[in-house]
């Protein structure tokens, strides 16, 4: 309360001593004695009156304004007239009491909870759309990182989708063709979905893309990455991931896989998986991860990868009910373009409701002859 009033500030200690509820009172004489009490303890609400031995009027309110932007304040005023009272709400006071017309402890207690609800709601609505606005934000950074579906690479054809649940999510593929003219591939998939699953994948990310640079071995890249995540999210979030190295040339991929698989789809409709009994990532940081090898020679293979979200978010009457018939729907549309696969595997998803997750599939293909598995 900044009240210079003796008289005043002991009605309004009698008024709140007679409500129902508690209230603690702070009472300062000046503005100055205010502003100065504002820079060591916030209050839930200001009771203010304008005129002050070191403030008068409107100018009251503005200063005190300046230094507690989110704090309701209520004009307890000698003054009647209404049109300072229109003034004071116009500049930002949540109510105008005057001090002669509190008769009873809810003609002052009334407009104090009032004034306090309205700020905290207001509040909260502004917090809500500031995090709507990071996970804008975020959305918009992680469809920047996705591979642009211009992107070409030599002897190889892909597709790749990713829709995340909210506006930002966990699950991310990538490709990166390296100088020796190998391409690097992965998907991946952060526990959970929102803003901290977001900023977790784009962390792995990054150290993805830097470990690619300077090693050639998925299953060391994939260890490396294990423990830098364990001490990062440690055990909050984990991350399932399938790592690949694809080299055209020697017709071979060389993959890593932490709980995650993936099936090279030949064009006789037989399916080859590639998995591996490694854990996610994130969960024990002294693991190893292996590195497998496939050597490829059948023609128009195709290596299929995809996040569990498209089973856990299609539309109940046809949804998947196992990896499996997700691999077989992809086996039958395996004839047409990798776009027509992707558009498959999406077409009965739900884009909205409780069970809805980050949904990923990333398809590569090349021109090769068969594939068999080496392990």
């Amino acid at each position: 309360m900044v009240e210079d009033s003796l008289d005043d500030i002991e009605a309004v200690r009698r008024w709140l001593a007679k409500s129902e509820s508690a209230y603690e009172l702070q009472v300062t004489e000046t503005l100055g004695a205010a502003i100065e009490a504002l820079a060591s303890r916030i209050p839930d609400l200001i009771l203010l009156d304008l005129n002050l031995p070191d403030s008068h009027g409107l100018e009251s309110l503005n200063r005190i304004q300046a230094v507690a932007k989110d704090v309701p304040i209520v004009v307890f005023s000698g003054h009647a007239d209404r049109s300072i009272a229109i003034h004071a709400v116009r500049s930002g006071a949540e109510d105008y009491v005057l001090k002669d017309e509190v008769a009873s402890p809810e003609h002052l207690t009334r407009p104090i909870d009032l004034a306090i609800e309205r700020c905290r709601r207001r509040l909260a609505e502004k917090s809500l759309l500031g995090f709507h606005n990071q996970l804008a934000l975020a959305h918009r950074i992680q469809q920047m990182l996705l591979p642009d579906p211009s992107d070409r690479f030599s002897g190889i054809q892909w597709c790749g989708r990713c829709e995340p649940a909210d506006q930002a999510g966990g699950d991310f593929y990538d490709l990166m063709e390296l100088p020796d003219g190998r391409l690097a591939f992965v998907i991946a998939d952060v526990s959970g979905h929102g803003l901290v699953p977001a900023m977790v994948m784009m962390e792995t990310r990054a150290i993805l893309r830097a470990m690619a640079m300077m090693c050639d071995d998925p299953g060391t890249i994939l260890s490396n990455a294990n423990k830098i995540l364990c001490r990062d999210v440690q055990l909050r979030y984990f991350v399932t991931m399938f790592l690949g190295f694809l080299c055209p040339e020697r017709k071979t991929i060389r993959y890593a896989s932490a709980g995650h698989p993936a099936y090279v789809i030949s064009a006789d409709a037989s399916v080859c998986v590639l998995s591996s009994k490694e854990p996610p990532l994130g969960i024990v940081d002294t693991l190893s991860y292996v590195t497998h090898q496939v050597a490829s020679r059948f023609p128009e293979s195709t290596l299929l990868m995809f996040t569990d979200g498209i089973l856990d978010s299609v539309s109940p009457d046809a949804g998947y009910q196992s990896f499996d018939q997700v691999v077989d729907k992809a086996v039958r549309c395996n004839d047409g373009a990798l776009e027509d696969v992707i558009d498959s595997l999406f077409e009965n998803i739900q884009h909205i409701g409780a069970d809805r997750d980050d949904c990923t599939a990333l398809l590569l293909r090349a021109a090769v002859d068969e594939v068999n598995a080496v392990c």
